[in-house]
């Protein structure tokens, strides 16, 4: 057996000129490591490059909804048809499950490590600066889980040089100045940031002390609640701003629901029951659905659905853990919502059973006909692919439902070998 070798597959695009697909030989894939999920069989393979050539995915983050479906069936791409793009500048993004793949080849060589793989402090040097400050900034993010005990573990075997990098990457990151309050001092835990103030190199410790001086008195999550809970009105029934903010993200992002709750006298609840659902009280809207309070949530999600908010205004966070007739509740309001692929996103791991009965309360499967009659008397396409409701309900439908729109759309004249049916034809061969 030879060594293997990747290989890249153009195709022409006529959004970005062309597109590059990534896969390996057959020499390779036999190296490759064992996923926790089978190949998927040879009809399956060709119903997957048929949606990769139609619908030419320039970057992982466009091919992971087709990758779920795959994935929810209970099986995983074949690597001589697709494994994860590892360029510099469009690595990442793939779902968890291709992860032994990513990191393997950049182990062995075969690629250079990018943002996408796993950063260690055995490869960390191999990395480029670059780069290695997207993994560094994502090791931070994942930090919280357990209490940044991996961040530290990491960086006491490290030089200074990456040190002092991971310092200064322990920030809020987009266009908020200065670091988050979760990487500042918590009473419950030794605070990332304060932890370099105890390092052994004077430059790590100037850095950290120079960061948390630029934070000013309000450093934790409760001191950002209390500024807050300023700004609010409390009545017996109602939470809300006093004038609305132009802008109040920096408010949500630095504190939790919790805290703010507490900052003003109330249970979480009780902060739940009483929040405003309008304008004034959209940032409470948004923190509770970054808290992993589940009663919260669905206090929230009940209160909107009983308010006739549509699927678009409620974050789908509201629905996490949620009981199963709420979750029934907002997947309804997600079929009522114009962002289509809402609907996928709620079902998450359920993709692939949707029923027919289901799909027939969605809108989106009204338009199969009227699509297929469009393109035949006048040539006219769906706005673009990802709203092409063959495509859309191909993701979600089970194999009964999917045949049913394949055979509604043939019905109608459209041509068995239209690629516009290469996603269901996939749901069916899976």
């Amino acid at each position: 057996m030879g060594a293997g070798q990747l290989i890249t597959t153009k195709h022409r695009s006529r959004d970005t000129g062309y597109i590059s697909l990534r896969s390996v030989d057959e020499d390779l894939a036999a190296r490759l490591p064992e996923l926790r999920l089978p190949r998927m069989g040879e009809q399956a393979r060709a119903a997957f490059r048929a949606v990769l050539a139609y619908e030419k995915p320039p970057a992982n983050g466009s091919v992971v909804d087709v990758l779920q479906l795959v994935e929810a069936r209970g099986f995983s791409a074949h690597p001589c048809d697709w494994i994860p793009e590892y360029s510099w500048q469009l690595g990442g993004r793939h779902p968890a499950l291709y992860q032994p793949w990513v990191d393997w080849l950049s182990e062995q060589g075969l690629t250079k490590f990018h943002q996408g793989n796993t950063l260690t402090a055995e490869n960390c040097k191999r990395w480029s600066r670059g780069q290695r400050r997207w993994a560094l900034i994502e090791m931070i993010r994942n930090g919280r889980d357990d209490d940044f005990r991996a961040v530290k573990d990491f960086a006491s075997s490290q030089p200074v040089s990456i040190r002092l990098q991971l310092v200064e990457e322990i920030r809020a990151w987009g266009s908020i100045d200065g670091a988050y309050p979760w990487q500042m001092p918590y009473p419950w835990q030794t605070p990332l940031l304060e932890h370099f103030l105890e390092d052994r190199a004077e430059k790590v410790r100037s850095f950290a002390s120079y960061k948390l001086e630029g934070m000013g008195d309000l450093r934790t999550e409760e001191d950002y609640a209390r500024k807050f809970a300023a700004d609010l009105t409390v009545t017996e029934d109602s939470v809300r701003y006093r004038d609305p903010p132009e802008s109040y993200t920096k408010s949500v992002l630095y504190t939790n629901f919790d805290a703010l709750a507490d900052a003003l006298g109330l249970a979480p609840n009780e902060l739940a029951r009483r929040s405003a659902l309008d304008e004034t009280g959209k940032p409470l809207i948004q923190l509770a659905a970054m808290t992993g309070d589940a009663e919260v949530r669905s206090i929230f999600a009940t209160r909107m659905l009983d308010s006739g908010n549509g699927g678009e205004h409620i974050p789908l966070a509201m629905f996490v853990g949620s009981a199963p007739s709420l979750w029934e509740r907002g997947l309804k309001a997600m079929f009522a919502s114009p962002y289509v692929n809402s609907v996928q996103e709620l079902l998450g791991s359920k993709v692939g059973t949707l029923s027919s009965a289901a799909m027939r309360e969605w809108p989106c499967s009204h338009h199969i006909s009227e699509t297929v009659i469009a393109e035949l008397e006048r040539g006219k396409l769906p706005v673009n692919t990802a709203y092409d409701p063959l495509r859309v309900l191909g993701k979600v439908v089970d194999k009964h439902a999917a045949a049913e729109v394949q055979d509604e759309a043939l019905a109608a004249g459209m041509a068995p070998d239209n690629p516009r049916l290469t996603m269901l034809k996939l749901n069916l061969a899976l």
